[in-house]
């Protein structure tokens, strides 16, 4: 058994068709063949249900074997791309995962000086909810996450606080909102809101805020996104509740009116994340330095 082997195996497995892993691997179709043959023949089981490639639908073994083969080619991976980084990081590959906020308003200005001090170094950038990122740091997928979220607590992850980013209220310019001296969570109620989507970190801290006041909302639009509920807002559908660091340049142009949401606890954070257990290369290290420096941050948070 070998990582030529295991790499054809689990290919076989993601494809479903043994011509897409040769077209892959830019080999033959019978060298496909051949490595899936001398597998099952070192490890004298049948990983497959049927000797017929056609269809290829796993043996319990086979689902053993793919759970360890997929960790073992995303090693391999690894490796490869550290012993690239180690020759003065020339070349290699940096995956970063962020939530929007991040994203879009705090990290790009990093990432272009980053580029331009390594320009041959490989940047990745997967903006996902922070759920989703979290599982990636966890099976190796990224190398470090920049996420929105409000308390990180994780044994298996090294978590950082970076920078307090709440929410205030934005309205447009006229909204009877906008002119009032002092804003209560009554007065609110009284008015249309544009929300986030149903399952994101920002609705969620607003409902919770919501309940506390003993109001209810009235949601006239649900939108994905701080930018699209930013132009619902502009556009007079409703006020809206969104990152503070994602509005400031409508606040300065005087495009959208800014306020603090009554009776709010500070509770949302911007977070660096990485796995624990995941080596770390020169450019992973260097970079989270780089985040620490950019967001001034205190001591790394003890376990999560």
């Amino acid at each position: 058994m070998n990582l030529q082997q295991l790499k054809v195996f689990v290919l076989a497995v993601d494809l479903q068709k043994l011509y897409l892993v040769a077209e892959k691997l830019q080999i033959t179709q019978p060298t496909v063949t051949f490595h899936l043959n001398k597998l099952q023949d070192e490890l004298g089981v049948s990983l497959f249900q049927t000797k017929s490639y056609h269809v290829i639908r796993l043996t319990e073994a086979g689902k053993a074997l793919y759970h360890y083969a997929l960790q073992m080619n995303i090693l391999s991976a690894e490796i490869a791309s550290q012993m690239d980084e180690h020759k003065g990081m020339k070349s290699g590959r940096l995956s970063i995962g962020s939530t929007h906020t991040p994203a879009t308003y705090m990290i790009p200005q990093l990432l272009q000086e980053w580029k331009q001090s390594y320009p041959q170094l490989r940047l990745f950038l997967d903006v996902r909810p922070a759920s989703y990122i979290l599982e990636q740091l966890k099976s190796f997928e990224l190398d470090i996450g920049i996420i929105s979220h409000t308390h990180m607590e994780d044994p298996d992850l090294i978590c950082e606080r970076l920078i307090k980013d709440d929410l205030v209220i934005i309205l447009p310019a006229g909204h009877p909102l906008a002119l009032t001296d002092e804003l209560t969570p009554a007065k609110l109620a009284a008015y249309p809101c544009v929300s986030h989507e149903d399952g994101s970190i920002s609705r969620k801290l607003v409902e919770e805020w919501a309940v506390q006041q003993e109001i209810t909302l009235d949601i006239a639009m649900e939108v994905s996104g701080s930018e699209a509920l930013k132009a619902a807002v502009f556009h007079g559908l409703g006020f809206g509740m969104v990152s503070e660091s994602s509005v400031k340049e409508e606040e300065q142009a005087g495009r959208l009116v800014v306020r603090p949401i009554p009776y709010w606890l500070p509770k949302r954070y911007i977070y660096a994340v990485m796995h624990k257990k995941k080596l770390v290369s020169p450019a992973q290290r260097l970079f989270w330095r780089k985040l620490e420096e950019a967001f001034r941050s205190p001591a790394p948070l003890s376990g999560g």
